[in-house]
């Protein structure tokens, strides 16, 4: 259980580190575009920022998995039902300060990005022949 538990919390740290420090970033090198308050409304910028989740996300979900004692995929849903939490909680606060659509993007693509970095070690494990996979 304790292992389960560090490879979802080292998966959601991952995301959160990546996504926090790009989003500084980009408030230091564009204020204008990404504002500190880290309301975007600027279309390009929100296209851009879905990216980075994106790869984030499954780069964190992938870590999960890979960290999980067994059942890879299992791992790598549930750190994406707990972004799917996060996802909700963020959307509720941020109503009607970003477009719809981007809000809605965020919660739509949130658990397919979770099954794609788990999907992503399984087939490292089919590869592999470990029999890691088979037993999970």
């Amino acid at each position: 259980m304790g292992r389960s538990i560090f490879a979802i919390a080292a998966g959601f740290l991952l995301i959160f580190a990546l996504v926090t420090g790009t989003n500084i970033a980009l408030a230091a090198a564009a204020p204008d575009v990404f504002p500190a308050s880290g309301i975007v409304t600027d279309p390009l910028a929100l296209v851009l920022a879905l990216a980075y989740v994106a790869v984030y996300a499954i780069a964190g979900c992938y870590l999960a998995a890979r960290l999980a004692p067994s059942q890879p995929m299992r791992h790598a849903l549930i750190l994406g039902a707990l972004g799917l939490a996060f996802n909700v909680l963020g959307v509720v606060l941020t109503w009607g300060q970003v477009p719809a659509w981007y809000s809605l993007a965020g919660l739509a693509l949130t658990m397919p990005y979770a099954w794609i970095g788990g999907r992503i070690r399984e087939r490292q494990l089919e590869r592999s022949g470990t029999g890691r996979l088979a037993a999970a």
